[in-house]
């Protein structure tokens, strides 16, 4: 796939013609188009306590940043590892399904809100491990949505993890979560309202149902200086509307996990606030 022809996020921010092509990956073909970490198996499944450590980008770099979290945490992946062959570091994982980094004792699984006390204990070994091996940065997620009104937040939950990580001194890439798709309280899969007949703008989603105006991460950055904010809802999301389809390409491979394929196209953006927070290039 050209990325002249399919341009993705690049159509939202660089504002690129886009041809008349058919969208790519395809209903049929976005089941298939998963995280490289996931067809490796380097992300604990619900029941797996391990911390399973992968590494991607340049893996003889010096410089280190550690994917941390959930599978939110771990779409970015993709991104990462094309940008750490770039720019000469090596991305290592700390990934749990269903678990971002969060002080919650009995945390629940997004959706079904069933207790999973596995990926309480589960950060409470990450977070150790992160510690004693020190990365240059982690990256993680920094938001979640509301549950009971529209648009996101940072937990509460999650401030302790950015305590921990300024009392060793570790800064953090701070990632705005991507939007979690639902209409009328149900998961929304954007794929298979394009089956049914739907087009980008109706298998999409109001912005404001998903986003808040304002990053709330933001509101923290004085407080814990190393929480460098990334937020790329502008490469994801136009003004009023997250479409099914940007830039020729399937934006969402379920109801809320970034497709591989738009990822890619997210790269040359994600890069550039990295490089700002870092001074890396």
């Amino acid at each position: 796939m050209s990325s002249r022809d399919y341009p993705g996020a690049r159509a939202l921010i660089d504002h690129v013609r886009v041809p008349k092509l058919r969208m790519r990956p395809t209903v049929l073909e976005v089941r298939h188009d998963l995280p490289t970490s996931t067809k490796d198996g380097c992300i604990s499944d619900f029941v797996n306590p391990a911390i399973i450590n992968c590494t991607y980008g340049d893996v003889d770099a010096p410089r280190t940043i550690a994917l941390a979290g959930g599978s939110h945490a771990e779409h970015w992946l993709t991104a990462l590892d094309l940008l750490g062959r770039m720019h000469h570091f090596k991305v290592v994982t700390y990934l749990k399904m269903g678990c971002p980094l969060s002080t919650e004792e009995v945390p629940l699984i997004m959706g079904n809100n069933a207790p999973y006390p596995q990926c309480h204990q589960w950060v409470q070994a990450a977070m150790a491990k992160l510690v004693a091996d020190h990365p240059d940065y982690v990256f993680t997620t920094s938001t979640r949505p509301w549950n009971i009104k529209p648009g996101d937040v940072m937990p509460a939950t999650y401030v302790g993890i950015w305590q921990t990580f300024a009392d060793n001194n570790i800064p953090v890439l701070a990632m705005r979560d991507t939007p979690w798709l639902v209409k009328d309280g149900q998961p929304f899969i954007p794929a298979d309202c394009l089956a049914k007949g739907g087009n980008p703008q109706s298998c999409g989603i109001a912005r404001s149902k998903v986003l808040v105006d304002r990053n709330p991460t933001l509101d923290f950055v004085a407080r814990f200086p190393l929480l460098k904010p990334l937020d790329m809802s502008d490469a994801i999301c136009r003004t009023d509307t997250c479409r099914a389809v940007e830039g020729n390409v399937l934006v969402y491979r379920d109801s809320h996990h970034l497709t591989p394929t738009y990822m890619r196209t997210m790269t040359s953006e994600l890069g550039r606030q990295i490089a700002a927070n870092t001074d890396w290039w």
